[in-house]
């Protein structure tokens, strides 16, 4: 009897562990922004000067819009392409965060949080920085030299430089 009352006990403990199941795992959070730059009405086009682009082997940039917000496009000696995304529309790094693959690392650049995702041959490579709580530039480069990465991380390095400083 106190056999089948210890194995009936186990049973329900059992049972009621899976009938709750676990939670979901949390929405993974991303480090704050601890020196915030303003993205707010600055043309991307502008963040390399005539300077910058000639040492970057970029042309003059092409203004665009897609959905993440204005942006602007080069190309060059030393890359196919390369772009520049301002995101202030949306949660930053955060949102831009949500329902990335196992492909993106978390990274940081210049001490600012940021996703990298990149092809394995190193010919297109994609920066999530996050500038600001709300403020993100999206970067992407194809065909970069020595690899997409590393030029993109040198362009970055200008741009985010440049950025002024928010409140």
């Amino acid at each position: 009897m106190i056999i089948r009352l210890l194995a009936t006990a186990a049973i329900a403990v059992v049972t009621a562990g899976c009938a709750g199941g676990s939670p979901p795992p949390p929405e993974p959070t991303v480090p704050p922004v601890e020196s915030p730059k303003g993205l707010v009405g600055i043309d991307p086009c502008a963040l390399l000067d005539d300077s910058a682009r000639t040492d970057l082997g970029f042309d003059g940039g092409v203004p665009g819009t897609d959905e993440l917000g204005a942006n602007c496009k080069w190309t060059g000696v030393h890359a196919e392409s390369a772009q520049l995304t301002a995101f202030t529309s949306g949660n930053g790094l955060a949102e831009l965060a949500e329902g990335r693959d196992s492909t993106t690392s978390r990274v940081r650049l210049m001490g600012y949080p940021a996703l990298e995702t990149f092809t394995a041959r190193g010919e297109f490579c994609r920066y999530d920085v996050g500038v600001a709580a709300d403020q993100a530039i999206v970067a992407t480069m194809r065909a970069g030299e020595p690899d997409s990465c590393t030029a993109l991380q040198e362009l970055l390095t200008v741009v985010i430089t440049r950025l002024p400083a928010s409140d």
